[in-house]
């Protein structure tokens, strides 16, 4: 159970959060605005109800949902939030009987016209941190190796435009990472709840700079963990664009780095970088930059590409080389998806270690909508290196998805995963799984819904037994 001083944490967090989402509120309420509640039900049977890889036991999880969406826009604020809270009922595990809960926000607010604004955001969701452990081919309340993770960020910042020469933005952030029991199957790792302080200036050429364009980025962030690690960062940098001609321009970056942090050789990732390359932008379907530096001690690359090769696909590519610790990781999840709805952050495709990593990051992202059709393919690839003891981690993940509109009131869906882990921290560990899954939804009408649904996992453990699981579904849902 949380402590009281865990509680306290919480409470002042969500006070701070719920004040921004309640300005944005009442804002809302004087514009356009979507409040929509929901119950649902469930009916799943499961051929592996405790998720074991050596006692295989079958089961029926009956699931009661409850919960709202509410998004709202209006000249000064933009909100959008999702809760949703599920019991479940099992037929013979009744120990697994529990409940789950996820909370999605995402807000701003214009305080003064033009100037000064209030960011802010929350995750609050049941996981499983690690790529091993217990896992399930749907949601449902396991046996162990979960925990519940709060997640969220505050943001003032103010905005200067100085006479069209230059535009600068002041911001300070404070974010806090909780890690606290779920109703059930707690895990038994004890994960430290950290929280940060950043404070950032940043400069951006202006109108009155007709070619060259230019950024300055200054900034400190000071993260504390409970266990008493300490985490700071300050970074200066310098960015610049000069176009050739109207298919590239020439970049480039300019900066320092020091970092201050407990176990790790603070030296070797400091001191002043820069890097150089080049963005191709031959027509407003492609917009590629590459470019080629040095810093955190070695040679580093840094990749961004956007290109539309039709007006019904999009592709994305990004690579990224960055340190930053545990919390860091979680913060920088994607709330958002394209068309500004939410979705549930991933926070599961690498396992989450207390510690402070170098990753190079490489994503990959195509999607396409063509008449009734859309489909979709994503890919992960990331190489951390743990400061703290030298050792290294390498996961790999694709995913892809498939939907069509049978009818007006019918659609399928298709989705499939993969996940590999290259290489441990641990000799001879490691492990790859798969993830299949159908639906078949159809709409009643007056928000009435019902699913039927499949899904197959299979998780290969390299040093142990595998663990599969088959799962079929039935679910009704009424939106108000």
């Amino acid at each position: 159970m949380p402590t009281a001083r865990l509680k306290k944490r919480l409470s002042y967090y969500l006070m701070m959060t719920v004040g921004v989402y309640g300005a944005s509120f009442s804002q809302a309420l004087a514009g356009e605005w979507d409040f929509s509640p929901f119950v649902g039900v469930s009916e799943q049977f499961t051929d592996n109800a405790r998720s074991s890889t050596t006692n295989k036991e079958s089961d029926f999880i009956t699931s009661v949902d409850l919960g709202f969406t509410l998004s709202g826009e209006t000249r000064r604020t933009e909100l959008t939030t999702s809760y949703s809270i599920s019991q479940d009922y099992y037929a013979r595990n009744h120990d697994l009987d529990g409940y789950r809960q996820n909370f999605l926000g995402s807000g701003s607010i214009e305080l003064i016209d033009e100037s000064f604004f209030v960011d802010a955001r929350v995750t609050f969701t049941e996981e499983n941190l690690g790529e091993t452990g217990s896992t399930s081919a749907t949601d449902r309340t396991q046996a162990s190796d979960r925990t519940q993770v709060f997640n969220g960020q505050i943001s003032p910042y103010y905005v200067q435009d100085f006479g069209g020469w230059a535009t600068g933005v002041a911001r300070y952030s404070y974010s806090e990472t909780i890690f606290k029991e779920p109703d059930v199957g707690a895990s038994t790792t004890d994960t430290p709840d950290r929280n940060s302080n950043e404070f950032r200036l940043t400069l951006d050429s202006g109108r009155r700079f007709a070619r060259l364009s230019w950024s300055a980025d200054t900034g400190i962030i000071k993260s504390e963990s409970d266990d008493g690690d300490n985490f700071e960062h300050f970074s200066s940098i310098g960015t610049a664009q000069l176009p050739i001609n109207r298919l590239f321009s020439i970049i480039g970056t300019v900066g320092y780095d020091d970092f201050d942090a407990d176990n790790i050789d603070n030296a070797e990732i400091s001191g002043v970088f820069g890097g150089a390359g080049i963005r191709l932008h031959p027509s407003s379907r492609t917009d590629a930059s590459f470019q080629i530096g040095y810093r955190f001690g070695e040679p580093v690359f840094d990749m961004d590409v956007q290109y539309a090769p039709t007006s019904a696909d999009q592709l994305s590519a990004t690579y990224r080389v960055s340190v930053q610790t545990a919390d860091q990781s979680l913060a920088n999840t994607r709330l958002l998806d394209d068309n500004g709805d939410l979705i549930k952050p991933n926070f599961s495709v690498t396992d989450y270690v207390d510690d402070v990593t170098k990753s190079n990051n490489l994503e990959v992202r195509w999607t396409r909508t063509r008449g009734r059709n859309n489909y979709g393919l994503s890919g992960n690839y990331i190489e951390r290196e743990f400061l703290s003891d030298n050792t290294d981690d390498t996961t790999l993940s694709i995913s892809g998805n498939f939907g069509r509109r049978l009818t007006p009131r019918a659609d399928v869906s298709l989705t499939t995963g993969y996940s590999e882990t290259l290489d441990t921290r641990t000799s001879g560990s490691g492990e790859i799984s798969y993830e299949v899954g159908a639906t078949y939804s159809y709409d009643f009408g007056r928000g009435f819904t019902g699913n039927v649904s499949y899904n197959f996992l299979n998780r290969d453990n390299k040093v142990g037994e595998d663990l599969t699981e088959n799962a079929l579904s039935v679910s009704f849902r009424k939106n108000f």
